[in-house]
């Protein structure tokens, strides 16, 4: 089934093709001659395969926004966790401080060159009840 999904444009496309090969074939009368026929079988193929595909994009782009926007909660979750802990190693000595934000920088640049899908799906599942943060409008 992932397989299909992954190359769904070429499965749709080659039905299509099918499609309009065979009613010709099977009903070449259907709507006055076989070229005529032909014609608008391809016509309602190219609108439904049209239709398809736009609904598959737009599948995917809403996914693409609410991973984009998971991503952006799960940063600002651990940046503000961070600036925390610098927060309150802001009473502390000069030295120590500097050493908590330095650490405190590391820990940041960890996480975000570690995220993944793997890192996201742990997030969600510790925080399934955040609300999701709505995509910026275009």
């Amino acid at each position: 089934m992932q397989f299909f999904l992954r190359h769904i444009e070429l499965f749709l496309s080659a039905a299509g093709l099918l499609v309009i090969v065979a009613v010709p074939g099977l009903a070449p009368n259907l709507f006055g001659s076989p070229w005529r026929t032909a014609a608008v079988t391809a016509t309602v193929v190219g609108v439904l395969h049209g239709v398809i595909f736009w609904l598959v994009r737009s599948r995917q782009r809403r996914l693409r926004e609410q991973t984009i926007s998971d991503i952006s909660g799960m940063l600002r979750d651990v940046v503000n966790n961070q600036l925390t802990i610098i927060a309150m190693a802001s009473e502390s000595d000069a030295a120590a401080r500097a050493k908590t934000t330095v650490e405190s920088a590391r820990n940041i640049s960890t996480l975000v060159n570690s995220l993944n899908e793997e890192k996201l799906k742990e997030w969600r599942e510790r925080f399934p009840n955040l609300p999701a943060v709505e995509p910026a409008a275009r």
